[in-house]
C-alpha cells in the first residue's frame, strides 16, 4: 500500500514531496449525531475513505491525505446527544491554520475535501480568506458535489434524489460497505435530526456511491496537478484588458 498517510511519514520526507508537486488533501468532517442507526463518525469515515482511496490509486504522482479535522461546525445537532462542534471563528481559524502549515512546508497544490454539509460554505470562504490574506491558493470542494457524482447517487437512490440527506439512503449505504458492524439496519428510519430515509440503503449502493466519488477526486486531483484547473478558473493570472 501507498504511503499516503501524512501522518505516518517521517520529517525528511516531506522536503522531497513538495519537490515532486505532491498534491496535499485536507479531508474536513464532523463528529456529529447520524440518527440512532450510525455511528456518529459516519462523515469523517466517508471523507477520510473517499480521499484516502483516490490517493492510493494514483502513482504518477505522489498525493498525500492528512488527518481528517474531525470537529467540523455543527451547532444545529447540539441537541442531540454525541455531537462535538467548534465555534464558527474557531473552526475558520483552525482550517485555514492547517492550510499555513500544509503551504509552508513547500506544498502549493492544497485541496479541502468536505465531507459534512454544515461546513460547506464555512470552506468556500476561508478559501478565500486564505488567498486574501496569506496569498495561498487552495481548492475545496464537498465529495458529493465533484462533477459526475451527483448524476450517480441520484440515478441509484430512491428517495435522495435532490440532494444528499443526514443519515439518509447515501450516508447510511456509505457506512453500510465501510463500517457496516456500527449500523443498526433495524433503526434505520426517519427520527427528528435525520433528514431522508435511510431504509433503502444497501452495501451494493454504498459501494457505487463510494466509486463514483473516488473516481470523481482522482480526476479532479489530476486537473489540480497538471494545471489544467488554475488554466480554466484563471488563477494567478491577468486577465488582458481589451
Amino acid at each position: 500500500m501507498k504511503r499516503a498517510q501524512w501522518q505516518y511519514l517521517r520529517r525528511t520526507d516531506f522536503p522531497t514531496l513538495a519537490q515532486q508537486d505532491a498534491v496535499v488533501i485536507i479531508p474536513v468532517a464532523s463528529i456529529e449525531q447520524h440518527g440512532e442507526h450510525l455511528p456518529v463518525n459516519t462523515d469523517a469515515n466517508n471523507c477520510h475513505s473517499v480521499a484516502t482511496m483516490a490517493a492510493e490509486s494514483i502513482d504518477s504522482f505522489p498525493v498525500l491525505v492528512l488527518p481528517v479535522v474531525w470537529p467540523g461546525y455543527s451547532p444545529h445537532h447540539m441537541e442531540h446527544p454525541g455531537t462535538i462542534t467548534l465555534g464558527f471563528d474557531t473552526f475558520v481559524r483552525m482550517l485555514t491554520e492547517v492550510g499555513v502549515c500544509v503551504h509552508t512546508h513547500g506544498f502549493r497544490k492544497i485541496l479541502f475535501l468536505n465531507g459534512h454539509g454544515g461546513n460547506s460554505a464555512i470552506i468556500s470562504a476561508m478559501r478565500l480568506k486564505l488567498a486574501a490574506e496569506h496569498g495561498i491558493a487552495v481548492v475545496a470542494c464537498t465529495y458529493w458535489d465533484i462533477p459526475g457524482v451527483a448524476a450517480v447517487w441520484r440515478s441509484i437512490c430512491e428517495t435522495d434524489k435532490g440532494f444528499v440527506g443526514h443519515a439518509a439512503e447515501v450516508e447510511t449505504s456509505l457506512q453500510l460497505y465501510l463500517q457496516p458492524d456500527l449500523v443498526d439496519m433495524n433503526s434505520a428510519q426517519w427520527v427528528p435530526g435525520v433528514y431522508g430515509d435511510p431504509a433503502h440503503a444497501t452495501k451494493e449502493k454504498g459501494e457505487q456511491f463510494l466509486n463514483a466519488a473516488v473516481t470523481g477526486l482522482v480526476a479532479l486531483i489530476n486537473d489540480l496537478h497538471s494545471g489544467d484547473l488554475e488554466k480554466r478558473l484563471e488563477w494567478g493570472k491577468e486577465v488582458p484588458n481589451d
